[in-house]
């Protein structure tokens, strides 16, 4: 995912919302981490565990059930794999797998948390070295801060990394992404291979056709509501820019508020619920006809805006 990322230059909103559409088909959580622990790190934690009865900790599971796939509560648990693992083999055996990931992930790993990597391993090679039987002596300077008093805060970047490092089908990705433009090539990412994918991709037009068949809009027989019909095409997997641009010809600004608020961006929120501010203030600033001086004032825009939605039914098609 991070070489991805580094291609299209996609936001941390982008990357979420990117997963959530690709979720679960093709998209593989831990497959890269699964790797790492079979080549470099499982044989060592388990001969510890045997030996010494030091917990040879296992890979968190993921629910591929679950309709929204857990990005932070998964990178937490990466993360406590990650120190647990560490209190258990030597970080000579541990930093070339870390290293390993990193490479796999972005095109330059040095920028990647160096000075947390080297206070983290400086650390544990600090405890790796010193004496265990001499650990607890007055004379150590260790004596105040035995093995498992290295901080948790200082295992902090393996959460803030594990996005970039869970695996995604890689043509699925790039036919998500057609409405960006390719930023850069990265390693497996090339503009001649974004394009050989998308010339085999189904024609939009197919998905087109089928959704121009549908009203844009009709009044309900029942309670004389106007209802909208939003087609997938128009608003699944594609930026806010994209969705507002498609909508802007046949949809009232209301409704055009509410899809971008409910139905797309990386945490959707349900209608009725409250929306995080941050994601009000970006889309009333999409829709604005003027610039605002303030954010509130984009807030206050969508505030209108959606009050004038609730007097629609707009529908997924």
């Amino acid at each position: 995912m991070g070489r991805v990322r580094q291609a299209y230059d996609l936001t941390a909103n982008e990357v979420e919302q990117l997963i959530q559409s690709l979720w679960p088909d093709a998209v593989f959580p831990v497959a890269l981490w699964n790797r790492t622990h079979e080549t470099f790190w499982r044989a060592f934690a388990d001969a510890r565990q045997a030996v010494y009865k030091m917990e040879s900790p296992t890979l968190p599971q993921v629910d591929l059930s679950l309709k929204r796939f857990q990005t932070y509560l998964l990178a937490h648990d990466i993360m406590d794999f990650f120190r647990r693992l560490s209190l258990n083999i030597h970080v000579n055996v541990l930093k070339p797998g870390l290293t390993s990931i990193l490479e796999e992930s972005y095109e330059d790993m040095e920028s990647i948390f160096s000075k947390e990597r080297e206070f983290l391993f400086n650390s544990l090679d600090r405890l790796n070295t010193e004496n265990i039987f001499e650990q607890y002596s007055p004379d150590s300077a260790l004596f105040e801060k035995p093995v498992c008093s290295i901080p948790v805060s200082s295992y902090h970047f393996i959460a803030h990394i594990f996005v970039d490092t869970i695996m995604v089908d890689r043509d699925s990705a790039i036919r998500h992404l057609r409405h960006y433009p390719l930023r850069r090539e990265v390693k497996g990412i090339t503009r001649a291979l974004v394009e050989s994918v998308l010339r085999a991709a189904p024609p939009e037009s197919a998905v087109a056709d089928k959704a121009a068949v549908l009203p844009t809009c009709e009044r309900s027989p029942q309670d004389g509501k106007l209802v909208f019909y939003v087609p997938g095409a128009i608003w699944e997997g594609r930026p806010d820019t994209a969705v507002r641009n498609a909508m802007k010809e046949k949809y009232p600004l209301a409704v055009i508020a509410y899809v971008l608020l409910y139905w797309c961006g990386p945490q959707k929120s349900e209608a009725g619920h409250k929306a995080p501010q941050g994601r009000k203030t970006h889309v009333g600033r999409l829709l604005a006809e003027k610039e605002y001086k303030d954010e509130k004032s984009y807030r206050n825009l969508m505030d209108m805006l959606l009050k004038e939605a609730d007097a629609y039914s707009i529908l997924k098609v």
